[in-house]
């Protein structure tokens, strides 16, 4: 496999493959970019051709081409090997993964929920069962081409079709149930999951069918369990899979598996509700769009589409449920810097209406979205009589809390003056305000955990690259110094003198400090200056943490009456205090 691995590094070039999914700029010998990872406005991602390595200042990720695929596509190793091999031509040995067994029952499971897919899809365009689906599915304008491409079926009203099919193929009726294809009733009996309804698959990133949304064909708005009826009277709308070893419904957008390369394209996301709001867009040729499927948008979901965009568009529906779940989720959006607007529907329930009264007046919707801000503060000024302590309430309840959700001071600036002016809240009121939301924002952006991280992999690149830094470094820094296993790992290694030049992190740690180098104009005497504040900064973070410590200890202490161990806590708080200043003056 090692080999494998590096005739795929050999065969293409990192800078090539990054320029695949971001837009990348030439900066002397190396590239650079915005970071995909993390909210910015000036680019921190370097990229070293020669190294064939990648590294963010931003965020301190980093690493080769397998690492930045992983983590834009969101996907494990075996994903992002699969993609990397396909793009080098190069073919791969037999995968062995590291749970055989567990590896082997999701294979299976993928294997039914594709039988079912395609089970359900030949009912309903070659068995006059499927005839009435077929009819309606017309009727809401669908072509062929379209439920070919999304294979969409039918599961005939018959408690044991699918399973009949499948033991034919010597499936289990208990794997059955662990796809999700099948259900167990109280008494231990085992029955179709989906009768009498419209199937929708639900591809994963990668287009392979992990579970099913099933519709009934008449809706009569009543709810009841789901019956053996063709009619749908007094069933529930939808009946969708369960969570199972493929299908985690926080982790999935109907639709991504088509609109990803669309998304990518056109820098945009559209998020709707439900399938076919999802599907009537893109038979219309407006492929960015994707639906969270009546769910609450995730922060899993969030962070597939921040590898392909940060620009989305919300057209969920007109109701208040649907305004409810626009609201929840731009707070999600905007606490992780992503940029919103609100597609505003008139005269139609849902954006499957809007397309298919006019595909055009679809995309004037589209390109009329208004920013989520200014959605939440025009309707403040429609829904209420100006200056009321109804309009007063939601603006306290609704609006003013997600002002601290913009990670942009200048936006937020411009919010609350806009605020200010147009209902008569003071600047002072506003900001007291956003303040709980504003921390927020900061620890979802800004994790506690990167910056020392970056300042550990500075200094052990200074060690490295560096004999006149690491020799000092070595009298100052312990392994205690790390928080992270890796770095504290790779730190004993420079100390015991292990041979490192063959260490990923090594190779990212020297390359961080080398661009470093670059940006001081090959200047060594600054590069150590900054090496020396990163190793003070480095040794203060630890000595700040040794001290909160002692704190808690001593009032431990205090509590108990230990007059002894209170003065040997004290002796010990002062010289950690004592040495924590050494390193405050090296700053």
């Amino acid at each position: 496999m090692d080999n494998t691995l590096q005739d795929i590094k050999d065969k293409l070039n990192i800078a090539d493959v990054i320029s695949g999914y971001i837009q990348i700029k030439k900066a002397g010998a190396n590239f650079r970019a915005l970071c995909p990872f993390h909210n910015e406005k000036t680019p921190s991602l370097n990229i070293s051709p020669q190294k064939q390595i990648w590294h963010c200042f931003g965020c301190g990720e980093g690493g080769d081409i397998f690492g930045f695929v992983m983590r834009y596509e969101n996907v494990e190793f075996k994903d992002a090997l699969k993609i990397l091999a396909q793009k080098a031509g190069v073919s791969l040995p037999e995968y062995r993964p590291q749970n055989p067994a567990e590896q082997s029952e999701k294979e299976l499971l993928s294997r039914i929920n594709n039988f079912a897919s395609r089970f359900y899809h030949e009912i309903l365009i070659k068995d006059k069962r499927g005839a009435p689906a077929l009819e309606y599915l017309k009727n809401r304008g669908l072509t062929d081409g379209t439920i070919k491409q999304w294979q969409i079926g039918y599961a005939p009203d018959d408690f044991h079709s699918l399973e009949q099919a499948l033991a034919k193929k010597k499936v289990s009726a208990a794997d059955l149930v662990k796809a999700g294809v099948s259900a167990k009733n109280e008494r231990g009996q085992i029955y179709d999951r989906f009768r009498g309804r419209v199937t929708f698959p639900i591809f994963n990133y990668f287009g392979e069918v992990v579970g099913f949304s099933a519709r009934i064909l008449i809706d009569d708005g009543k709810s009841a369990p789901n019956r053996p009826s063709a009619s749908g009277a007094g069933q529930a709308k939808y009946v969708n899979s369960p969570e199972t070893l493929i299908y985690n419904k926080s982790k999935i957008l109907f639709g991504l598996n088509f609109a990803k390369e669309s998304i990518r394209k056109a820098d945009e996301a559209v998020i709707v509700e439900g399938q076919m709001d999802c599907i009537a867009p893109h038979q219309a040729d407006f492929k960015n769009v994707v639906a969270t499927s009546g769910t609450a948008l995730t922060e899993q979901q969030l962070m597939m589409l921040g590898r392909l965009t940060k620009n989305l568009k919300f057209c969920f529906d007109t109701d208040t449920a649907g305004r409810a779940a626009s609201r929840r989720a731009g707070e999600l959006a905007l606490k992780h810097g992503f940029r919103i607007k609100v597609i505003e529907l008139k005269n139609v329930k849902d954006p499957d209406e809007l397309v298919r009264r006019s595909p055009n007046l679809w995309q004037k919707a589209v390109s009329e979205a208004v920013w989520f801000l200014d959605y939440y503060i025009n309707l403040a000024e429609s829904s209420f009589l100006p200056g009321s302590v109804e309009q007063k309430h939601y603006l306290s309840r609704e609006v003013l809390p997600l002002l601290g959700f913009i990670s942009d001071p200048l936006e937020q600036d411009h919010y609350i003056l806009q605020m200010a002016r147009r209902f008569g809240i003071s600047e002072k009121v506003i900001r007291q305000e956003i303040r709980p939301a504003q921390v927020a924002v900061q620890t979802a952006i800004h994790p506690q955990s990167s910056g020392n991280l970056l300042l550990e992999k500075e200094v052990l690149g200074g060690m490295l690259l560096l004999t006149e830094f690491s020799e000092r470094a070595k009298t100052e820094i312990s392994p205690e110094d790390f928080e992270h296993n890796e770095t504290k790992q790779l730190f004993m290694n420079v100390l015991t003198n292990v041979d490192s030049s063959r260490d990923a992190l090594a190779k990212e740690a020297v390359f961080m400090v080398e661009s470093q180098l670059d940006e001081l104009g090959g200047n060594k005497p600054a590069l150590l200056r900054e090496l020396f504040k990163a190793l003070a900064l480095l040794k203060i973070s630890g000595l700040k943490k040794r001290q909160n410590q002692l704190q808690t200890e001593i009032k431990m202490a205090e509590m108990a009456k230990n007059q002894a161990k209170i003065e040997e806590l004290n002796r010990l708080f002062a010289q950690v205090s004592s040495e924590k200043m050494k390193f405050e003056a090296m700053l």
